[in-house]
């Protein structure tokens, strides 16, 4: 996570130097350590205006149009999550700030890269934003918070305060009590071996040899300590060369508790809105008897979501503020969904194209292995409209049409569109089968005579980098189909591609195996490659990264 660092002693003294008067051009800001160890910069899906827009929709509330919104980000590294959104956006503005004067000129090349004109990425602190910034619809502050002095975190505050638009949304990601007092022990730890050298390479591999060892010594048994040890080890060993730096081994990693984030936030006239993860606000699983027993100790939900993180051991929040005169309504209804765009990668389990108009319970599996039953016709009407609509969103006016007329339903428009909107709510807060977006997310479904794939997914493969799609995640792609990416610009055809393909394999830059037997004849080369391509070509649909 980025941390700041506002040593003035690193500008050095000069007598000889001028005194600086108040309309002199500032000094850039000092080097980072981030400028030594760059934080891997990728988009957050749950970031994502989007995405927000949505949870405030769900809420009673009025959101800025994402089409056209200004989005700030404090600590943008090399704006990883700001440049798809511009590229997604051309109607939208966006400026990133971020005080890795690496991390912002690696940005601005990718941006230069894109040709795109709707995105500035400033060279500079938090500290700095002031009045000439204007206000912006969205503020986003992943992963900074926590990792930055007390000053710049209520200076994330006040910018969210101060320049948020009146209907806006601010976003601040930070690390919380109680399940950090456990993991701030091994950051501890770690800090403790690793202060014995002074390369951030070694300290990073220092600091995994300690985790591995203290893996391997704790075992767990009767005791409580070595099997929560080993619990939070796993948990923190296998991260990122990158991320383990910045996360553990920085100097400031200040959590807090849920209630003194929000208590803050409110001194600067900011509310509480709710979690960029709706669910995580919900005793969900817990059972009734937790539920019943947090009504008897909470006055409201901000007590009732602290006395989930007790229970839940949580260590991080999403959370989202908008001015206080904005006041959200918890008591989620199911008329809003009305205004919002749907998405589904959840399959039916055991058959492929189940009754839509019989009563038979059909289980639905999401992404992430979650499942989901239902009986209800609409239901599953809309979930078959879903999956073939993905990975693009349907508006929900459209799926009530499409699944009403598969479901032969003649139940009424009202009435359906409350049946649904439920359904569909339920399904959003408990569970990951159904996604809620604010806006649109259009995507090729299949690929055109000309292929194109989405701009900041061409320029990343093309450097080996990772790869955003249009759905704002993380692609993950075999060799075959990271290297045709960079060539979908719409120049090339089939035929072309294939030549292309094909010269990389000559090359030895790209590796065909038929039948566990290495390419190498040009002739069978371009026949397979002819035969696989379209395949390739739906694969990368099916991730979002066509849009022609």
């Amino acid at each position: 996570m980025r941390r700041y660092n506002f040593d003035s002693s690193a500008i050095p003294f000069d007598p000889a130097r001028p005194p600086v008067s108040d309309d002199a051009v500032p000094l850039p800001p000092p080097r980072t350590s981030y400028d030594e160890v760059p934080y891997e910069s990728h988009p957050y899906p749950q970031a994502h205006p989007s995405r927000l827009a949505a949870v405030a929709t769900l809420f009673g509330l009025t959101p800025p149009a994402v089409e056209t919104a200004r989005v700030l980000e404090l600590g943008c590294a090399a704006g990883g999550h700001l440049i798809p959104m511009a590229a997604a956006f051309p109607s939208a503005t966006f400026v990133g700030v971020d005080l890795s004067a690496r991390q912002i000129a690696d940005g601005r090349d990718q941006v230069t890269r894109l040709g795109l004109t709707n995105i500035e990425l400033r060279h500079a602190s938090i500290l700095d934003v002031d009045d000439s910034y204007g206000s912006f619809d969205y503020v986003l502050c992943h992963g900074v918070f926590s990792w930055v002095p007390a000053p710049v975190q209520e200076k994330i505050l006040a910018v969210c305060a101060r320049h948020l638009s009146p209907h806006g949304i601010g976003y601040v990601s930070y690390n919380t009590y109680p399940g950090w007092h456990m993991r701030g022990m091994i950051r501890d730890m770690m800090r403790f071996h690793a202060a014995k050298f002074a390369a951030p390479a070694e300290r990073t591999r220092q600091a995994r040899a300690l985790l591995d060892f203290l893996a391997e010594s704790a075992k767990p048994g009767t005791e409580l300590y070595p099997a929560l040890l080993k619990k939070e080890l796993e948990a923190v060993r296998h991260q990122a060369d990158h991320y383990l730096f910045h996360e553990h081994l920085e100097e400031v990693n200040e959590p807090l508790y849920f209630h003194q984030f929000v208590d803050r936030a409110g001194a600067h006239g900011l509310r509480y809105l709710g979690e960029a993860r709706v669910a995580t606000m919900l005793p969900g699983p817990l059972g009734p008897d937790v539920e019943k027993a947090l009504k008897l100790l909470a006055t409201d939900q901000v007590q009732t979501e602290q006395y989930l993180d007790f229970l839940r051991n949580r260590t991080f929040r999403e959370t989202l503020v908008v001015h206080a005169r904005n006041v959200p309504s918890w008591q989620i209804r199911p008329e809003p969904v009305g205004r919002l765009h749907i998405a589904s990668g959840a399959a039916p389990v055991g058959t492929e194209s189940p009754d839509v108009r019989s009563d038979a319970v059909v289980q639905y599996r999401g992404p992430s292995g979650v499942t989901l039953s239902t009986a209800r016709p609409l239901l599953k009407a809309a979930m078959a409209v879903l999956a073939d609509a993905w990975p693009a969103t349907v508006p929900f006016a459209e799926l009530l049409t499409q699944s009403r007329e598969r479901c032969g339903s003649t139940e009424g428009g009202e009435n359906d569109a409350r049946g649904l909107a439920a359904g569909l709510v339920d399904s959003y807060l408990g569970s990951d089968l159904i996604e809620l977006h604010g806006v649109p997310v259009v995507a090729q479904r299949v690929a055109g005579e000309r292929p194109v794939a989405f701009g900041p997914a061409r320029v990343r493969a093309a450097q080996n980098r990772p790869i955003p799609t249009v759905r704002h995640e993380l692609a993950r792609l075999p060799d075959l189909e990271r290297r045709l990416l960079p060539l979908l610009d719409g120049t090339r055809d089939r035929a072309a591609l294939t030549e292309v393909l094909a010269g990389e394999v000559a090359t030895g830059r790209l590796q065909l195996e038929r039948d566990g037997r290495p390419l190498h004849d040009p002739t069978e080369v371009r026949a397979t490659l002819t035969a696989i391509l379209d395949q390739a070509l739906a694969g990368l649909a099916r991730q979002a990264l066509l849009v022609g």
